[in-house]
């Protein structure tokens, strides 16, 4: 074999050699130029919503998803023992009250903490009840940005989404109606009953309660702002199970629009 002639194979080796990966990806449709495309895509918000039809239509999408998440957790939570009866929803007595459990039960009070757990469950229904066109409100009036991260995002993405931008919001607007329902079920009135038995100072059985639980400042809690978070969080969570549902069963996509934005099968 001449020295041109060996050249001349090394030189056909190394062009295929170079040549080779193009032509295969050639060879599978260009799957080169569409993995860029889609890697390129992946962090587009902009790419999803032209995957949907417009920025705007996945928007609307997006909120039908939050609007039904929300009418389900409000008819949820606000029929008759929607915390009360739940496990998952019910409001606990605030720390600094059921501090006094113990004691009470030991000269047969207990019940008066029962009593109040059951009014302000009660109090949280009526506020939720009363609260669908503030949810609504709250839901029409969000800027959505980060489309393609809500539409494609965790289970919970559009809940905690609105939760993050529009809680401070819903709080301050909903505290009213929580307020109202404090005192129509009478758990302000519960309260005040054991806030009044407690003495200022010296003698009287919650006195000696007050020694061996190491509570005595009457003021510490904010009865109305403690349903009201309580409710805020319940309804976030119930919300946020809607939406994964929506999300994952196909029978829970109840709309044309949540059909189109996750699929109908």
């Amino acid at each position: 074999m001449t020295f041109r002639f060996r050249t001349t194979v090394i030189a056909s080796l190394l062009i295929a050699s170079i040549l080779s990966p193009f032509s295969v990806l050639h060879a599978e449709g260009g799957w080169g130029s569409r993995a860029l495309s889609l890697f390129k895509s992946a962090s587009s918000s902009d790419a999803a919503a032209e995957a949907f039809g417009s920025a705007d239509e996945l928007a609307k999408a997006l909120r039908e998803a939050l609007a039904v998440s929300a009418e389900r957790a409000l008819t949820e939570l606000g029929q008759k023992g929607g915390f009360a009866d739940s496990d998952l929803f019910r409001v606990p007595l605030p720390k600094s009250v059921e501090s006094f459990r113990k004691p009470l039960a030991l000269v047969g009070q207990d019940y008066r903490l029962d009593d109040f757990q059951a009014t302000m469950n009660r109090a949280a229904e009526e506020g939720v009840a009363a609260s669908p066109a503030i949810v609504k409100k709250a839901i029409q009036g969000l800027t959505m940005d980060d489309l393609n991260k809500l539409w494609k995002g965790k289970d919970d993405a559009i809940t905690r989404f609105l939760e993050k931008n529009s809680r401070e919001e819903l709080s301050e607007k909903m505290l009213p109606l929580i307020a109202a329902a404090t005192d129509s079920t009478g758990a302000t009135r519960s309260y005040k009953k054991m806030e009044d038995a407690l003495p200022e100072a010296g003698g009287g059985l919650f006195s000696k309660l007050q020694s061996l639980t190491g509570r005595g400042d009457k003021d510490a809690f904010d009865l109305d702002q403690y349903v009201n978070e309580q409710a805020l969080d319940s309804l976030f969570s119930a919300m946020a199970l809607e939406e994964k549902a929506i999300r994952e069963d196909p029978l829970a996509r109840s709309t044309d629009l949540l059909k189109q934005l996750f699929g109908s099968e």
